[in-house]
């Protein structure tokens, strides 16, 4: 009699657990997770977007999209690479769609926003890819872990780069005129003045630029290297532009961020021989994580993976590491939580770890373009390291408190 009540009354699911034995915890446990993945799939960066979908949706298909026991529904929504975008965006999966935890957002100025939802409401947020330092740093919310990489991590080492293995005294930025582009550079600046480097002149283009032939003769002449900072469609216009007005035999160009996978198929055999990035990801790194990585992403998209793509597939891993160690009580948010923090994985990157301040701590790569031939692929552009910086954090070699004392790098 019991149980007719429970069910007259909507209660069904109390009830049959009663019937068959089965705790009402143990039947929401069976319930499935849902993941808001929040992407720029339209605008500037859509195809660094669609790079990370695919890489996200990756990993979950080849674990038949399970973790901790439970089924994983992923809801994708385009954020146009706009802050305002990015925070209605992450309100409407957390609010209406009721995810249980969300992953993104990909670009940098958007990090601040979405961690604001992830404040407001509880829900979890895995940042990834966005870079913004102040997320892991100054603004730091409870709810919030970064499995990607932060602006200015990937820039302290560009700057010793350039100054210990390239031998050069003076160079010129070219920076995309945002968050991460401005964190980038200037920790670039940092550390390549600290060994006594001077700077001619930093440049900065706003996201977006359709024309960089301003930008390439304005470099001041005489300057030992060209090192540009560069996002999006932005990345293609400025190759062109380098080669079309004839920079190629005037300067010499290093790139922090420029030619990464996700555009070298639109590219020519001038970028062979091109220092194309320095970055925690590039698609040439000789493991069998990796290999095995690029491989299967070649079969399923046809094309060589981006950071972008490995950023996503590897905070899939790590959800879902997170989400095993928990038995899948995605519900317990102080569990998962502890869990993202605690476990360490290996991802086709390399051996990642989260510091105290919930940034990872992982190796970053000096990469070189090079031509290979791929059996399925045929002839290709791809990244290939030719030194690695280990262990790399996001305070470099300062102390934490040192770093945060200074405050962050703006323009």
């Amino acid at each position: 009699m019991l149980n007719l009540r429970a069910l007259m009354f909507g209660g069904a699911v109390l009830a049959l657990s009663v019937a068959v034995g089965v705790s009402p915890a143990e039947v929401q446990e069976k319930k499935p997770i849902k993941i808001g993945l929040l992407a720029p799939l339209t605008g500037p960066l859509a195809s660094p977007g669609t790079e990370m979908v695919n890489g996200f949706r990756q990993y979950w298909n080849s674990v038949n999209n399970m973790a901790g026991g439970r089924k994983i529904e992923i809801v994708v929504a385009d954020t146009t690479c706009n802050p305002d975008q990015a925070l209605t965006q992450a309100r409407r999966l957390a609010l209406q769609e009721k995810v249980d935890l969300l992953v993104g957002p990909l670009c940098g100025h958007e990090g601040p926003a979405v961690a604001q939802v992830s404040a407001e409401t509880g829900v979890p947020l895995v940042m990834d890819p966005a870079g913004a330092d102040d997320v892991t740093k100054w603004k730091r919310t409870p709810t919030v872990i970064r499995t990607a990489v932060s602006s200015s991590q990937i820039g302290h080492p560009l700057g010793e780069y350039l100054y210990k293995d390239l031998g050069l005294r003076n160079v010129t930025f070219i920076g995309a005129d945002y968050t991460f582009g401005h964190e980038v550079t200037l920790g670039a600046v940092k550390t390549f003045t600290d060994l006594g480097g001077k700077v001619d002149r930093i440049i900065w283009n706003p996201v977006g630029t359709k024309d960089y032939s301003t930008t390439v003769n304005s470099i001041p002449a005489g300057t030992g290297a060209v090192v540009p900072i560069v996002v999006g469609a932005d990345r293609i216009r400025l190759f062109e532009d380098w080669f079309n007005y004839g920079m190629d035999k005037k300067h010499k160009i290093v790139a922090s961020y420029w030619l990464h996978e996700d555009v070298l198929p639109q590219l020519d055999d001038r970028a062979v021989g091109i220092i194309g990035n320095v970055l925690h990801y590039v698609a040439g790194i000789d493991t069998p994580e990796n290999k095995a990585f690029v491989e299967e992403h070649i079969k399923l998209y046809k094309r060589v993976p981006s950071w972008f793509a490995e950023s996503a597939y590897t905070a899939g891993l790590w959800v879902k590491t997170a989400l095993d160690k928990i038995n899948g009580n995605v519900e317990d948010r102080d569990a998962f939580l502890k869990a993202m923090r605690t476990v360490e994985v290996k991802a086709p990157r390399g051996p990642v770890k989260l510091d105290a301040y919930d940034n990872p701590i992982q190796n970053v790569y000096v990469s070189k373009v090079e031509k290979v031939n791929h059996p399925v692929l045929g002839n290709i552009l791809m990244n290939k390291p030719i030194k690695t910086y280990e262990a790399v954090s996001q305070f470099w070699t300062w102390k934490p408190e040192e770093f945060l004392a200074r405050g962050p790098y703006k323009r």
